[in-house]
């Protein structure tokens, strides 16, 4: 596989949600990187926020995801990924061991789901907030009015998102902060912007930790638009919203990759709704990066080769 020939370790930091599962997978594969993944806990819809409403917790959904992603134990993994029906919800056996853990050990549960898992020491998942009993919700400004709760994107049609905010204020992680601050470079994304990528820079704390780093920046935008989110969102669109959040970024990585008609997923755009890329210039790097399959995706295997050509310039 491809690997880091410098010798020296780069300390990458990425953030989002359950999408970035596709950029840990993809980091997994280099040598030569201590990687920190730093994932949203705002999910309000499906089976975390039934889970979030019985227990009273933070988001874990994307977290699991993230795991099982760098995890080096392939059978625990799918056991993570099996799901049992219990009280009402089809939930997975990873939020249930997760919940399990986290009933035992509090804030520090992930230190055992790291071990379980047998995840390589140079790669940690860690929760944009330490409060795991935090349960505020997001709060989605739209052309059609406030929406509260992320999962409300998905039910409806023709919105465009103006603006978000979280109902109730809470800071950074200290691991977070401290994985932010001391990173050679940050990795926004691929995944929803409004729903799970700029959520984690709306904690108390993020922007100073931001401020406070000197890593590069490298935003990996989305291969096709989510109808109820970004619908006909072109490269530069993605950038400008980051720029309206304060965030610059310094890179940007683009798919040019199409694939066939059939598109898996209903929620992603007409004709397929490829991002088409509008932007020019040295740091802008195109690469093929679908998911032939499942073309809304990231192949990690195409996305490790794209991000080691970057990592190592």
């Amino acid at each position: 596989m491809s690997g880091n020939s410098s010798g020296s370790v780069k300390k990458v930091c990425v953030i989002g949600g359950a999408g970035v599962k596709n950029t840990a997978s993809a980091l997994k594969k280099i040598k030569g990187l201590d990687i920190k993944v730093i994932v949203s806990t705002f999910d309000s819809g499906g089976h975390t926020g039934f889970l979030r409403k019985q227990l009273g917790i933070y988001a874990i959904g994307d977290i699991r995801d993230n795991l099982i992603a760098a995890a080096g134990d392939k059978e625990t993994s799918k056991a993570f990924s099996t799901r049992s029906r219990m009280c009402g919800s089809n939930q997975s056996i990873g939020n249930l061991i997760l919940v399990g853990l986290m009933n035992e050990r509090k804030s520090h549960y992930l230190e055992a789901a790291h071990d379980l898992l047998k995840i390589p020491s140079n790669i940690r998942i860690l929760p944009i907030v330490d409060d795991i009993n935090y349960t505020g919700d997001l709060v989605i400004n739209t052309n059609k009015g406030k929406l509260i709760g992320e999962h409300n994107l998905d039910v409806q049609s023709g919105i465009r998102v103006n603006g978000i905010s979280l109902s109730e204020p809470v800071g950074i992680s200290s691991d977070a902060k401290k994985a932010i601050e001391g990173a050679d470079f940050i990795i926004f994304g691929p995944g929803d912007i409004f729903s799970s990528i700029l959520p984690n820079t709306l904690v108390n704390g993020f922007k100073s930790a931001l401020r406070a780093s000197n890593a590069k920046k490298i935003l990996i935008l989305n291969t096709m638009n989510k109808v109820n989110e970004t619908y006909g969102y072109k490269a530069s669109d993605f950038l400008n919203v980051f720029k309206e959040n304060g965030i610059t970024i310094d890179t940007v990585v683009v798919n040019k990759g199409r694939a066939g008609k059939s598109v898996s997923r209903s929620n992603y755009g007409k004709e397929h709704g490829f991002v088409v890329n509008d932007l020019f210039g040295g740091n802008v790097f195109s690469y093929d990066l679908i998911n032939k399959r499942h073309p809304e995706q990231h192949d990690p295997d195409k996305l490790s080769l794209a991000l080691n050509d970057i990592l190592r310039m």
